[in-house]
């Protein structure tokens, strides 16, 4: 049912890379890159960016809420301190949640193995 390799194909490797080359041109030997354009160094730009955007974007909301309602009930500096407490505490939860998503903090694998790598059920 399925095409079966004829013999001057190669083996899986290279008829493997030269799907890739058809897939993608510009990857392989003769892609042509660019020194001074490094994308990890611009990703990881863009991620502190939004760390820094996310702990200050909390914080800020945190406070002008708390000052809104201090100032309207009276209690500036309780409802200041609380809620300047809290949008931190959001603005940290926010940056975990990033830096877990990019894979730059380390947990437990969901594959079955302990912490030295044996399998669990063995």
């Amino acid at each position: 049912m399925g095409h079966a390799p004829a013999g001057n194909d190669g083996n899986f490797d290279e008829r493997l890379r030269r799907a890739r080359q058809k897939l993608d041109p510009r990857s392989g030997e003769f892609a042509v890159t660019d020194a001074g354009n490094d994308d990890s160094s611009m990703s990881s730009l863009g991620l502190a960016i939004r760390v820094g955007t996310d702990l200050v974007a909390g914080l800020a909301v945190g406070v002008a809420i708390g000052y809104a309602l201090g100032h309207w009930f009276g209690y500036r500096a309780l409802f200041l301190s609380v809620f300047a407490l809290t949008g931190c505490g959001a603005g940290m939860l926010n940056v975990w949640r990033v830096l877990k998503d990019s894979d730059m903090v380390s947990g437990p694998k969901d594959d079955g193995r302990s912490q030295r790598g044996s399998r669990i059920d063995d």
